[in-house]
């Protein structure tokens, strides 16, 4: 999907916004407000690097749909539908097909493998463009998938489907709404995509994986440290509640 650095950036630009005008402010002459923005960066980036509020809203956004253990839920008969949505990739010619896809892309293939290999007859459907690139990245996927075992005639692609939105009613244009669907997502992402495939006419089955908010057992005193993955998981739930807000103004503008 994405690579951790990207999720890094949100939160920390708001915290150099904040120090910004602050320090503005105060070189100004309006120091007390100066002052005031200064306490709020450092009480943002104690917020976001420490694992408290991150976890919380991470999670909160993962265990809106449990995953999909048991295939007793997905109704027999008829055609079944794994959707697997894109995720990111690298551009390095020198990878094979498999090596070029980000953690993220791998962990929602192989749920979509496992979940293909568990229901006979199902047919995979992988998602993705990439700009200025040869092949899409729905492409690699399928190469990936190929090279796992998966035969070509079960796979079919959307190779110009840009973002969840799209993926949801390019799905609906070429495969309409009458066949049993398995959305493969990340567990984060899932709420905002359910919410446009919906719209979209569909009743998907979800099928998160590659879940941030894992039940460790013990933990240790440095798991309650700051770190720069806890300002990860901050930009990962940001992007995530802001799309879904987003996602649910268009649904309700139409």
């Amino acid at each position: 999907m994405h690579s951790i650095e990207g999720f890094l950036i949100m939160p920390l630009t708001i915290f150099w916004l904040v120090l910004l005008t602050g320090i503005v402010f105060y070189l100004f002459k309006y120091k007390r407000t100066g002052l005031i923005f200064g306490s709020l960066s450092i009480l943002w980036l104690t917020l976001i690097s420490f694992p408290f509020v991150p976890s919380i809203l991470v999670r909160s956004l993962e265990d809106r749909f449990s995953p999909l253990l048991e295939i007793s839920q997905v109704p027999k008969g008829g055609t079944i539908d794994i959707l697997v949505l894109g995720g990111g990739r690298s551009t390095d010619q020198n990878l094979s097909s498999k090596g070029k896809l980000t953690i993220d892309s791998l962990s929602r293939l192989s749920e979509g493998i496992r979940l293909h290999r568990l229901l006979p007859g199902s047919h995979l459907i992988f998602s993705g463009m990439s700009k200025g690139q040869k092949y899409s990245h729905a492409e690699f996927l399928k190469r990936t998938a190929m090279a796992m075992g998966v035969e070509e005639k079960e796979i079919s692609l959307l190779p110009a489907s840009e973002n969840t939105r799209m993926e949801a009613f390019n799905f609906t244009y070429k495969f309409g709404t009458n066949n049993t669907l398995l959305l493969v997502t990340d567990a984060i992402h899932m709420p905002r995509a359910m919410l446009l495939f919906r719209k979209a006419g569909q009743s998907p089955i979800p099928a998160p994986t590659n879940y941030m908010i894992k039940s460790e057992g013990k933990k240790y005193l440095k798991d309650y440290g700051p770190s720069a993955l806890n300002i990860s998981k901050m930009g990962y739930a940001m992007h995530e509640i802001f799309g879904l807000i987003w996602a649910e103004i268009g649904v309700r503008s139409r």
